[in-house]
């Protein structure tokens, strides 16, 4: 499957380790656990899991089930947890014999589906009703790879964001260790409009309770770090969308 990271397992497991990589660890889990708001005895699906980061994020009294197409990262995430974790497409229907779950997310993962739409079916026939729904995405206005970049306009002291296309939809290769050459894997991402997600969530009866745009905390340094540090605010990183599984 093209969009599987199997052949990625080393690269992904260097970036991300243990904890996630650095916006894992200072932004998206701690603000997906209070967005989630999960109690004692609920339960939760994490769609396209990887090596489990989030899972070790959550408390123990959480039921779990992590669900990835890659069977090198789940046996990773199996050697950090006994919870469970089932190798499986999630855009396809999913070998959990009908159960339901207070809760269901993406977390950066979505984009990495060939199918989203399909992935959100599944998703949502997953949760039982009222239950929560999260996506964690790639800002899909200001982060397109090889179709976005920043500029620097001198005349006016600012750093700028370039958007080449947007309303396309984009199935883009991305070569996980490009100083490797041909030796590099290469995995890929799927770009999709705003109007495609919104769409998707309606489709299955999901209704969007809550909205964020997250920008990046990092500081430059050197003579352009003032407008570099003005542009990051101004451009997010991530958009999170919380929705709900109306009856």
């Amino acid at each position: 499957m093209e969009s599987s990271w199997e052949n990625s397992e080393e690269w992904y497991n260097r970036c991300v380790g243990e904890k996630g990589h650095y916006y894992h660890e200072t932004m998206i889990l701690k603000n997906a656990l209070v967005l989630l708001d999960l109690k004692s005895g609920n339960s939760l699906l994490d769609l396209g899991c990887g090596q489990g980061v989030l899972e070790r994020k959550l408390p123990k009294t959480i039921k779990y089930t992590g669900i990835d197409n890659s069977k090198s990262l789940l046996n990773t995430a199996k050697k950090m947890s006994d919870r469970e974790f089932i190798l499986a497409d999630a855009c396809a229907p999913l070998p959990l014999n009908d159960q339901k779950y207070d809760a269901a997310c993406f977390i950066l993962s979505l984009q990495n589906m060939e199918f989203p739409e399909l992935a959100i079916s599944q998703a949502a026939y997953h949760l039982k009703t009222k239950g929560k729904l999260l996506l964690i995405l790639n800002h899909p206005c200001f982060r397109i790879p090889r179709q976005s970049n920043w500029g620097i306009d001198e005349k006016m002291h600012i750093q700028y964001r370039r958007m080449n296309l947007y309303m396309t939809p984009q199935k883009i290769p991305i070569q996980t260790s490009p100083s490797k050459g041909d030796k590099s894997a290469t995995t890929y991402t799927f770009h999709h409009p705003l109007t495609f997600y919104f769409s998707a969530l309606s489709k299955n009866h999901l209704a969007v309770t809550h909205l964020e745009e997250w920008c990046s905390d990092k500081k430059s340094v050197g003579g352009k770090a003032k407008m570099e540090d003005r542009a990051r605010l101004e451009f997010p990183l991530f958009l999170t969308i919380l929705a709900k599984l109306n009856p």
